[in-house]
């Protein structure tokens, strides 16, 4: 009787080792972090760019760089990013990055989109990135590109002549700021002393 209990007792033992084994050996991979989106995370020393992705713009040739960064710097950072496409192509992206949480790439945000332009990238591709901000070494990573295919991307798929109509606004508010810096210089000589 007490061998049986014995045997018992050490079967079962053994069973529970073997089903609980292979913590022992194998990682585990949820311990890895990764990005949960189709995106990717990039971390540089004061700040990190979360879900990054070009988004490629209706003529497929022009692309909406689109990420969320957290600066934990307490100031402006400025990030550059270095896209690196198939031959000599490249194109480059400055950011100035306020702290806290920003969201860029929205047309309907508070950032005005960045758009580059890569000859010969089409979506379902990944590109080759240089991310390097003020102070901190470049890191590189490879970043997808993506189309309107997807529903959640559809609203950052920017209409084909969207650089030209930023810059003509841009063009727009610098006239109207030029008009009103001149109305009150005039408005001062006009001014008893």
């Amino acid at each position: 009787m007490k061998i049986r209990i014995a045997s018992s007792i050490a079967l079962a033992a053994a069973l529970a080792l073997g089903a609980t084994g292979c913590s022992l050996i194998a990682p585990q991979g949820t311990l890895e972090p990764y990005a949960p989106s189709d995106g990717r995370d990039i971390s540089t020393k004061n700040v990190d760019v979360r879900n990054i992705m070009l988004v490629a713009d209706e003529t497929g040739e022009n692309f909406n760089v689109v990420f969320s960064a957290v600066n934990r710097s307490g100031s402006t950072q400025q990030l550059t990013i270095n896209f690196v496409g198939a031959g000599s192509s490249s194109a480059s992206a400055e950011f100035d990055i306020p702290t806290g949480n920003t969201r860029f790439g929205n047309p309907d945000g508070e950032q005005t989109p960045v758009l580059v332009s890569l000859p010969g990238l089409a979506a379902g591709a990944t590109v080759t990135a240089y991310f390097q901000a003020a102070g901190s070494p470049e890191v590189e990573y490879k970043v997808p590109v993506l189309d309107g295919t997807l529903a959640e991307y559809r609203d950052y798929v920017l209409p084909a002549d969207f650089s030209r109509a930023s810059e003509q606004a841009e063009q727009s508010t610098a006239k109207q700021q030029e008009a009103a810096e001149s109305h009150i210089a005039e408005n001062d000589e006009d001014q008893p002393q």
